[in-house]
């Protein structure tokens, strides 16, 4: 991963000054501790955007984002907004950007207005845009006497010995770190610290030169000179480069979509954890039931020797029944009553046996639905699918939440002709079954293991799917499945209407009768 550097922020800056300076900030949102959104107007140029600000030490940076984006970062306002967002309503909601400023050689973006107060005083206000890594902020403070209004995060003396940030103190820039401008440097002194190829040497010793730029540029080129004279140019104006490296046609859209992926897998990843954590108990449990699987073997014991004290009962034969039989026998009882006790044994052995089988039976199908539960969240592609995932989990009591309104999104596939759908869910699969498959359609699943259900309409008007056409249907399937790196597969085809949904059953689960194996 790559760290937001001060170069692209200069690009950045160079590339949306003219929109940003003059722009009217129309609305200010925090969806989070780290991230700030201002919806800036243009009039001039007749435009809106949307200015996305993070501050997370993962992945501080800035750009203007689209719908599309915004999803993909999992942006949600809350219905509260917080204190910090109240001060930016209060002091910069409604104004123009008077002035963008770059602090050189810095990662900060300063954005001023002129703020009005109550008695009618005039005052110029800052908005400091600090991406730093860890140390990250956006700081609202009076630029006529640099007394802060409010941070993102107020960093008090016990937190920092270098630099405190609350409101009510001034403002200061972080201490800046000595280094060398390669513009303001000769090709001697370059020389000297670069004659090794060490790129963090290199980057420690310089203004501006990340180390992954210039592990890039080492990669293609070694002469030493002409590296030199390619950074100067760099540092001046070199767009294709920074596009080229975050990859995208301006530095905006460079950005915003490395970012925007970066944060989309890694909040992904997150809620998959998190809502996975919810079944872990349960799945231990239920384990540990079906571990010891209830056998018969006493039970029938039990009986065999009852019969059998029974049949030589009348003989009398006590020495044959111990010695041979090798049953033992109570010598405070006769045999009658030594055979009523192992009966009463069975009998009780065997109320013990239904009853574990029970919870035994029981405990196995429901480790299997929430297995697949498991592999559907591991499974999930998007914010939508784990969102129906989340409420069939409140539904089953893991969740005290409400639950949230969803929008299904079955993914539909066209081959040869025929419409393919794959469930990514529960809900999804329960609804294929249920509305979309007719009693003709195809139905694959993985044999006794966790797959999507795979449906391939088959219209009335048509044959029977070639084999190509099925076979894609079990790839799809084992694509889909737990079983997606496994060798050899087995993927079972019927048609839907041999499927049977019994009643009390989970979300999505079916019988199934006339099955085909296909191996993948």
């Amino acid at each position: 991963m790559y760290s937001f550097d001060s170069l692209t922020l200069q690009y950045f800056y160079q590339e949306n000054y003219d929109f940003i300076i003059g722009s009217v900030v129309q609305k200010i949102q925090l969806p989070s501790r780290h991230e700030i959104i201002l919806n800036l107007r243009n009039i001039t140029k007749s435009q809106n955007k949307k200015l996305y600000i993070n501050i997370n030490p993962k992945y501080p940076h800035i750009c203007f984002i689209d719908d599309k984006t915004s999803a993909k970062r999992n942006i949600e306002i809350p219905s509260k907004p917080p204190m910090f967002c109240m001060q930016l309503r209060k002091y910069i909601n409604g104004s123009k950007i008077k002035d963008f400023k770059i602090i050189k050689y810095e990662r900060i973006l300063e954005l001023y207005f002129d703020y009005f107060d109550e008695i009618g005083s005039l005052s110029k206000i800052c908005l400091a845009l600090e991406f730093m890594s860890k140390h990250s902020n956006i700081i609202l403070y009076n630029a006529t006497n640099k007394m802060i209004i409010g941070a993102m995060h107020n960093i008090s003396a016990d937190k920092s010995s270098i630099r405190e940030i609350y409101g009510g103190i001034n403002y200061i820039y972080p201490p800046l770190k000595q280094k060398l401008d390669i513009l303001n440097t000769g090709y001697s002194t370059f020389f000297e610290i670069a004659k090794e190829k060490d790129t963090k040497k290199i980057s420690e010793n310089f203004y501006y030169l990340n180390q992954a730029f210039l592990e890039k540029i080492f990669k293609n080129e070694n002469d030493l000179a002409i590296i030199f004279n390619f950074l100067q140019k760099l540092q001046n104006n070199n767009i294709d480069f920074i596009c080229d490296f975050w990859g995208g046609k301006t530095v905006n859209e460079a950005i915003d979509n490395y970012f925007s992926n970066i944060m989309f897998d890694e909040i992904l990843t997150n809620k998959k954890t998190k809502l996975k954590k919810y079944l872990i108990n349960d799945i231990k449990k239920l384990n540990k039931i079906i571990k010891i699987k209830p056998d018969t073997q006493k039970i029938e014991k039990y009986k065999n020797n009852a019969d059998l004290i029974m049949a030589y009962m009348y003989n009398n034969d006590i020495d044959y029944i111990k010695n041979e039989l090798k049953i033992e026998l109570d010598d405070n009882l006769d045999l009658n009553q030594n055979a009523q006790k192992y009966y009463s044994l069975y009998k009780k052995a065997r109320s013990t046996f239904e009853h574990s089988k029970k919870r035994y039976d029981e405990a196995k199908e429901k480790l299997e639905y929430l297995d697949s539960i498991v592999f559907n969240i591991e499974n999930s592609k998007s914010f939508e699918d784990l969102k129906e995932i989340k409420n069939e989990i409140i539904d089953l009591g893991y969740i005290q939440d409400k639950k949230e309104k969803t929008t299904s999104n079955i993914e539909k596939i066209e081959y040869k002709g025929y419409e393919i759908y794959i469930g990514k869910n529960n809900k999804q699969n329960d609804f294929l079954i249920s509305k979309i498959a007719s009693g003709e359609d195809l139905w694959f699943h993985g044999l006794n293991f966790p797959s999507s259900h795979v449906i391939l309409k088959v219209p009335n008007n048509k044959k029977e799917p070639t084999a190509d056409v099925m076979e894609f249907c079990a790839k799809l399937t084992k694509e889909n499945s737990k079983a997606k790196n496994s060798g050899k597969t087995s993927i079972i085809m019927t048609k839907r209407k041999n499927l049977k949904k019994p009643p009390n059953t989970y979300l999505g689960y079916v019988t199934y009768k006339n099955e085909i194996e296909i191996t993948i």
